[in-house]
């Protein structure tokens, strides 16, 4: 890490302005000094690699459960006024909603294991 300080250039100036002399601090820094060296554990990135994958899942599948309510609910109602009978929201939950959010899931547990293999093992090998 270098730094450089630049003040003013003549003493003339740096009389007039006094205390309020403009100063300009320029920071460089290479890579090796921002990102460290050190490789996390095999453990570690084992744990973030399946959190990721269980948040992906969850994410989708709370999606996929809210989708599927709304498609059920318009499904119900429209079935219901289509047929003259009694609605009942509880066929929205129990036909609709659930198996689509088990199938987003599903879905996305699959795919972002998937990705998250991929991606490990074009990290490694470079």
């Amino acid at each position: 890490m270098q730094w450089q300080r630049t003040t003013p250039s003549s003493p003339l100036l740096e009389h007039l302005t006094g205390a309020l002399a403009p100063v300009r601090i320029v920071l460089s820094m290479s890579y090796s000094d921002a990102m460290p060296s050190r490789r996390r554990s095999r453990l570690s990135v084992a744990f973030a690699s399946a959190a990721r994958v269980l948040f992906a899942a969850l994410l989708f599948a709370a999606g996929g459960m809210g989708a599927g309510l709304f498609l059920g609910i318009i499904g119900v109602v429209l079935y219901g006024m289509m047929s003259g009978s009694k609605i009942d929201m509880t066929h929205a939950y129990k036909h609709v909603a659930i198996p689509v959010a088990i199938l987003a899931g599903a879905v996305a547990l699959i795919g972002s294991l998937v990705l998250e293999v991929r991606s490990r093992r074009t990290r490694t090998s470079l």
